[in-house]
């Protein structure tokens, strides 16, 4: 069974990148996330929707 809802650390396995990268990536205002507190919450249809959208375009950190 899959999550509904992803930690940043399921990002960073999914995307294979590090848990400090992804931190940076769920940071971003256009990153789909839910934030409670101090904790980043992703929504699993959101993220893939956000995959789809960025797949083959240069995604920019700021």
């Amino acid at each position: 069974m899959q999550k509904e809802i992803l930690k940043v650390c399921d990002v960073a396995e999914i995307l294979g990148c590090s848990t400090k990268k992804a931190y940076r990536i769920v940071g971003q205002p256009d990153f789909p996330k839910i934030t409670i507190g101090r904790g980043y919450y992703i929504p699993r249809l959101a993220f893939e929707n956000w995959i789809k959208r960025y797949t083959g375009k240069e995604y920019f950190l700021y």
